[in-house]
């Protein structure tokens, strides 16, 4: 390699560094500002909070959704791995703490995001697709770790699935104010009721 071509690839890849390192910048300050209360944050709002112009923005994301879209993405391979998928073990009402303690951890660091969330999702196919996805995982890991639903009418196993949910968590804990303990053993309480008493 000549030392012009090198010079030129030290320059594109410069140029691409700092390109990489802008777009972070612009989902890391859209993160933030959702992480900090504020459901639906501006393109003037992530621009000031990122230190970069609104034009810079809008050549990253072509769009809001598509910025959108993005941090879905990277608050997904944050929160995931916290998914433990491995079966539970252990009677009926271990197993079922066990699960709602899990679930109102992840429910804790993801609350601010599926707010903003379910708050433009009816003007976004992609972030209602994504919210549908959620709440099946939390159906599937339900039924799946909790077999004694499985031998309950379909009803019940809704209302089972409703309140260990995230929507219940969030009202318990927005409406209700409810500290996270006590929303912890209300949703437990209620799951053990649907199956027991079924």
């Amino acid at each position: 390699m000549s030392i012009i071509e090198e010079k030129t690839t030290q320059h594109v890849d410069g140029r691409l560094n700092r390109s990489t390192r802008t777009r972070a910048a612009i989902v890391e300050a859209m993160v933030a500002l959702i992480g900090e209360g504020n459901m639906s944050p501006t393109s003037e709002d992530v621009a000031l909070r990122a230190n970069v112009g609104l034009r810079t923005v809008f050549r990253h994301f072509e769009d809001m959704e598509t910025l959108y879209q993005e941090m879905d993405q990277v608050i997904k391979a944050r929160v995931f791995p916290d998914f433990d998928l491995e079966l539970l073990v252990g009677d009926l009402e271990t197993r079922a703490r066990v699960l709602i303690l899990r679930r109102s951890h992840i429910f804790s660091t993801v609350h601010p995001f599926m707010s903003s969330t379910i708050a433009r999702k009816w003007r976004s196919e992609y972030l209602t697709q994504s919210h549908e996805a959620f709440a099946t995982l939390q159906r599937t890991f339900l039924l799946d770790n909790l077999p004694e639903l499985q031998d309950l009418s379909v009803p019940l196993q809704h209302a089972a699935d409703q309140v260990a949910s995230y929507e219940s968590w969030s009202r318990m804990h927005d409406v209700q104010q409810l500290s996270v303990d006590d929303i912890v053993e209300a949703q437990l309480a209620g799951v053990l009721a649907i199956i027991r008493g079924a």
